[in-house]
Formats: C-alpha cells, sequence, structure tokens
C-alpha cells in the first residue's frame, strides 16, 4: 500500500514539475500550482506562503489557500520578531492562537532567510512524501521569486526611465507637471499625487495644476501653504522626505485640502523637490493601493523621480516666465494698435478673450489655444503701416482708401514673419478677414481652406464690432449682435465656429455684459466711451464697425467695395414722408445675391461679376 502511496506522490509531484515549467514567469500560478498538489497528495487543503519587508519592518501574506487571515497573521507577527531580534530561524512545528499546529519552513538561505513556507502538520506515515513536495516547493520559490525580483527591479529602472523620457519632452509646465504626477501615481501604485511648488516672494507652497474635477482643482489652487505648514510644508521647511502611513495621527496634517476637494487621505509620501541646496517644490503620492503600505523602498524611487523631474520643471517654468514676457510685450504692442483708432479701445484684447474661448469650447489642443491667443491679439498689427488719416477718416472711405485698409492682414503678416516664435500665429493674422463663402480678403478663401484660426477670430472680431460702444451710438445689444451671426453662418462664418461662440458665450463669455434694464438682453459692461448723438449722425448705425462711415455721405448708389461688416443704416424717405433705415443701397429681391456677405454687394455688382 505504501509503495501505491508512494508511486502516487510520484506522479503527482512529476506533474507538478511540468506545470510549474509551464508557468514562466508568473509566481502567483506556480503558487496556485503548489498549492493544488499539496491538497492532491495530503487530502488536506492548507498551503500559505508568507514574506518579511525589511523597509516596513512587517512581515505580509504573500499567498493564502485553506488557512484563516488570523492564523497567517500570528504567523507573521511572530516571524517579524524573530527577524527584528535576528533570532537563529529553523523548520519547526507551532501552534497558532486556536491551537492549530501548522509546520514552517524557512524560504531563502541559511544567512538570508526571507519567508516561510506554511502547510498544516501532516502523519508521520507521509513524512518522506512531505518532505519531497517541501524540496519542490522550496526550490520552486526561491528560484522564481529571485526572478519577480528582478522582474520587480526591472519594473521599477524602466518607470524611471519612463520619468526622464516624460520630463524631457515638453516645456510647458502645465503638461510637464500632469505628466509627473501621472506618473507617480502609476509607479508608486497610489489614488493620486500632487506637484507643489514653492513662491519664492512669498515663501508659499501652492498647486499650481490638480489633475481631475476642474471645479475642485479652482478650489483647492486657492490654497497657498507657508512653508512648515502642513506635511508638505514641512517638508519643504526641512527639506527632508516624509513617510506617513496614517494622516489622523500625524498632527502635522493639514486638512483644509481635504475640506476644499472632498478627497480622503489615508496615507502619504512627501519629498522635496532639490535644485542644488534648494527646495523649489515637494511632490507627495496619497493613499496606496493595495495590502503594502507605503515603506522606504517606496521613499527611495519617489526621491528618485523627483531627482529626475526638478531640473524639468525649473526649465520650465524658466520657459513659462519668458512666454509671459512675451505676452506682455505683445498686449502692450495689441494695446498701442487700438489706439491709433479711438473708436477700437480694448477690441484686441476682447477678440483675444472671444476666440480663446472659442477654440477651447472646441476642445482644441493647448498649443493650438496659445497660438490663437496670441494671433487674437496681433490680429490687427497690420494696422500700424496704415496712415492715421485712413484709419481716423471719420466718414465714408473712398475704394483706394478700402483697398488700402484690405492690406493690414497681410502687412501684420509680414511683420510677423521674421520673428520665429510668432511664425505659427500668422495664419490667423492673415486669414481673419476671409468669409466662409470666399468673398473675403486677401486670398478669397472659402470653408475649411481657411485656416481654423482665421476663422475663429472672423466671428469674434465681428461680434465685438457689433456690441461695441462707439462715440456715436452704443453698441448692439447681445441677441441682436447673436442674430447677425446665425444670420451669416456658413457665409460669412464657419458654423462650427459660430456654435462654439455661443457655447462658449452661455458658459462663461456673459460675464463681460450686464443686463438691460427692464429686458432679458444684454449690452456689453459699458466701457466709458463717450457717447454723442446729434441730428447729423441720429442715423442707425448699427453695428458699425471699423472704420466708421456717415450715412449721409452714402447718396449715390455706386458699389459698396469700403462697406464694411456690418452694413450701415441710411436714411430712406418714404412716400408718405416718413424716415425708415434700409441697408444702402436698397437692392430689389430678385437682384440681391443669395449668400449675401458682409460687406455686402448690390444687385449691380452681381450682374457685373
Amino acid at each position: 500500500m505504501a509503495e501505491i502511496l508512494n508511486a502516487t506522490h510520484q506522479q503527482l509531484l512529476y506533474e507538478a514539475q511540468k506545470q510549474i515549467l509551464s508557468c514562466g514567469k508568473n509566481t502567483d500560478n506556480i503558487l496556485r500550482v503548489l498549492s493544488q498538489t499539496s491538497s492532491s497528495m495530503f487530502g488536506r487543503a492548507g498551503f500559505g506562503v508568507i514574506f518579511y519587508d525589511p523597509s516596513a519592518q512587517q512581515t505580509r501574506i504573500r499567498f493564502n489557500d485553506g488557512f484563516s487571515e488570523k492564523s497567517l497573521g500570528f504567523h507573521c507577527v511572530a516571524f517579524t520578531r524573530e527577524k527584528l531580534q535576528a533570532i537563529t530561524i529553523s523548520a519547526r512545528s507551532i501552534a497558532d492562537e486556536n491551537g492549530e499546529t501548522h509546520y514552517l519552513t524557512p524560504l531563502g538561505s541559511e544567512d538570508d532567510v526571507f519567508g516561510m513556507l506554511v502547510m498544516p502538520e501532516h502523519p508521520s506515515a507521509h513524512e518522506l512524501s512531505v518532505s519531497a513536495f517541501r524540496d519542490l516547493a522550496l526550490t520552486s520559490i526561491n528560484t522564481f521569486l529571485e526572478v519577480e525580483l528582478v522582474q520587480l527591479r526591472m519594473e521599477e529602472m524602466a518607470a524611471l526611465l519612463e520619468v526622464g523620457r516624460v520630463v524631457s519632452s515638453t516645456l510647458d509646465l502645465r503638461e510637464l507637471l500632469t505628466k509627473i504626477m501621472s506618473t507617480a501615481t502609476k509607479v508608486m501604485r497610489c489614488e493620486t499625487s500632487t506637484v507643489y511648488l514653492v513662491d519664492d516672494q512669498t515663501n508659499e507652497l501652492y498647486f499650481h495644476i490638480v489633475s481631475g474635477d476642474p471645479n475642485v482643482g479652482a478650489k483647492l489652487q486657492e490654497i497657498r501653504l507657508p512653508l512648515g505648514t502642513g506635511l508638505a510644508g514641512w517638508c519643504a521647511q526641512n527639506n527632508k522626505p516624509i513617510i506617513v502611513p496614517d494622516t489622523e495621527k500625524d498632527p502635522r496634517f493639514f486638512k483644509g485640502a481635504d475640506k476644499k476637494s472632498g478627497f480622503v487621505t489615508r496615507s502619504m509620501i512627501c519629498v522635496p523637490m532639490r535644485l542644488k541646496d534648494r527646495v523649489i517644490g515637494v511632490l507627495q503620492v496619497l493613499n496606496r493601493t493595495g495590502t503594502i503600505p507605503f515603506n522606504d523602498h517606496d521613499l527611495e524611487m519617489l526621491e528618485n523621480m523627483a531627482n529626475q523631474a526638478v531640473s524639468s520643471i525649473e526649465n520650465a517654468r524658466l520657459y513659462e516666465n519668458i512666454q509671459k514676457v512675451y505676452l506682455s510685450t505683445i498686449e502692450v504692442l495689441a494695446t498701442a494698435i487700438d489706439a491709433k483708432d479711438p473708436y477700437t479701445q480694448g477690441h484686441s484684447r476682447r477678440v483675444t478673450q472671444y476666440s480663446v474661448a472659442i477654440a477651447e469650447e472646441m476642445n482644441l489642443a493647448p498649443k493650438d489655444v496659445e497660438d490663437i491667443r496670441y494671433a487674437g491679439l496681433l490680429h490687427d498689427v497690420g494696422k500700424i503701416g496704415i496712415k492715421d488719416s485712413i484709419i481716423r477718416k471719420p466718414g465714408r472711405l473712398t475704394d483706394e482708401e478700402y483697398a488700402i485698409i484690405k492690406k493690414h492682414p497681410a502687412i501684420g503678416a509680414k511683420i510677423l514673419r521674421p520673428v520665429d516664435f510668432l511664425a505659427e500665429k500668422i495664419p490667423g493674422v492673415l486669414h481673419h478677414h476671409e468669409y466662409y463663402d470666399g468673398r473675403g480678403y486677401p486670398d478669397h478663401l472659402t470653408g475649411e481652406n481657411i485656416p481654423l484660426a482665421g476663422r475663429i477670430i472672423c466671428v469674434a472680431d465681428a461680434f465685438d464690432a457689433m456690441t461695441t460702444n462707439r462715440p456715436y451710438r452704443k453698441g448692439l445689444t447681445v441677441k441682436t449682435a447673436v442674430g447677425e451671426l446665425k444670420k451669416f453662418s456658413g457665409k460669412q462664418f464657419d458654423p462650427d465656429c459660430v456654435e462654439a461662440f455661443l457655447k462658449a458665450f452661455d458658459r462663461k463669455l456673459f460675464q463681460y455684459f450686464e443686463k438691460v434694464e427692464d429686458s432679458d438682453d444684454m449690452v456689453l459692461i459699458d466701457d466709458g466711451t463717450e457717447i454723442k448723438e446729434s441730428p447729423e449722425n441720429s442715423h442707425e448705425l448699427e453695428g458699425q464697425p471699423y472704420p466708421p462711415m456717415a450715412a449721409n455721405e452714402m447718396k449715390d448708389e455706386k458699389k459698396l467695395e469700403s462697406q464694411p461688416y456690418p452694413p450701415v443704416m441710411a436714411h430712406i424717405v418714404a412716400p408718405d414722408g416718413s424716415i425708415n433705415p434700409q441697408p444702402y443701397p436698397p437692392a430689389k429681391d430678385s437682384e440681391r445675391p443669395s449668400s449675401q456677405p458682409y460687406p455686402p454687394i448690390s444687385g449691380d455688382d452681381d450682374k457685373k461679376n
């Protein structure tokens, strides 16, 4: 009987060896094979593996099949005590708290026991079989756990290489910090991460960017921590890393961020980001996932990540400061351009606000949004090359003068072309007067052949022209201006850009407008422009843009080459003597072009063309 039993065990051990070899590098599958083999050989479930974590100075359950968590927990505590006391560890039988006897076999070498194999104590009749099984289990576990450890180190090295690649891939600070937080969260196996930067002027930590819900992010960005306040502030002030396994038990923990965000912080690691001897920020990871808490090895990994990221962060901050200087300079230039024309104070700033809002509503890439920001500020830079006598002319322009005005997009592009930094902004400047149906200038492009930046700025430019106060009349109401955008959508304007503008207006642009008394309409918040109306200019110049034109100068029915958007309303005397504002010149319905653009053209012109 014994020989038959041994033969059966031999067959089971042989099958187990084959399955283990087929498992490759998957340690979990190997442990499952061993557990199933143990149960088949001895008719009793029970197979566990515990490991000692020297960085956390704790023993953890690596695998459990058949034991209670409490029972293996008892062995973990005992093994930790032996490791800390440097007691010689050998194989032995030990009873748990419930009096159940288990047999523990050391894993690793005699000089470095890193864990224990836990099995039920089997009858002495199975001694040879138990010994053979333990030999197979120890050989398999020792060999493949070494492979697992190597794999883990390789993954960590790969993660550090990925951090290096990420931090060297961009100079955009927002994008850089987002990538650092995303990589840290993944590598450190935690719920989220945060980067604080030090404000050198105030000696405070602040959130430059917060991932996740933008509403939560906005609230967190209001928080500024004086150095020494909170765990991150302590880390920055003392220039030391810190592991906090339970934030509730640490009096340094600042609860304000959790209150504002609704996030519950349970554990964290904070490491200072050092540039030479100066701390420029703090990298923080929060709430470790899984059963293994943050430990010294995690701290070392996070410090390596911070060291790799710090130079790139500083370079990105310098680049951001340079960008701010560029933008400030361009804003000054745009203000100077607007000052050439007394009717367009603040025009470039508003066009930029509207254009950026449209671009963001269309979910353009951050770089494209920034290009449109610069193009919006510079869209009229070409007016520098136009004589003030034409720009400031109070009456209707001649065809020759209007032809000169139409050169300002090309002049602007020529001004920007030598500046490498502004080269990608040129399309928005050059083509912001192109019309969707091809009747614009300078190149008479149509539809999507017009660069998107040009189509966006065209909508923003027209809306500001209509809603802005002028010295001779008030700006149009929002409803009226929106009606014009919708009316000429697909003709003068890209329909997608119009739709995006309307959504952006409802979402945030409305804040620049105020309610009209006793009405549900809105007008642009009063900019202080003095409005002087007289009998000579009492005609309706609804939405009159730059350059202004006096209706009383429009008595002839010559073609409206100099007529900008939107059309000027002139006095039309009806047979009964009443005065009705009508587009000049009046056109018969049969003569009016179906895709009437701004500037409008008369039916006679259509026939000529």
